[in-house]
């Protein structure tokens, strides 16, 4: 059955399960006895929902570098879905600075990341 863009929309925002997330300490207090433990959602979750939702065949990404004065490296990732009632493929792009730690790798996987919300993938975290 062909799904229309709607539906997809719907599908590609459901919530993630909780064994699809990961936390990491955003805040601290001074002393670090407390923290805000904030989720988030892993970049192979974000494609086994796109395979689950439209297919291994119907999205794919693309990476354009991005740069901007004297700041970190950085790249623009853009996630296309084929729309199969359209018969064209519907592009959303953002993009990340290069991170501290595995600073290209963490870049790129944290644009798709922020690509990905653009569809709603993640939205609710």
């Amino acid at each position: 059955m062909q799904k229309d863009y709607r539906q997809i929309q719907t599908e590609l925002a459901r919530p993630f399960a909780p064994e699809d997330l990961e936390w990491r300490i955003q805040v601290t207090t001074q002393d670090k006895a407390k923290g805000l433990a904030v989720p988030y959602v892993t970049n192979r979750a974000i494609q086994d929902r796109l395979d689950d939702v439209v297919g291994p065949e119907n999205w794919r990404n693309d990476y354009k570098p991005w740069h901007k004065g004297d700041k970190k490296e950085a790249q623009l990732c853009g996630i296309s879905i084929y729309l199969e009632d359209r018969k064209e493929w519907l592009t959303k792009w953002d993009g990340a600075e290069d991170t501290d730690i595995e600073p290209v790798k963490g870049g790129l996987s944290d644009s798709m990341k922020r690509a990905a919300v653009q569809f709603g993938i993640g939205r609710v975290l």
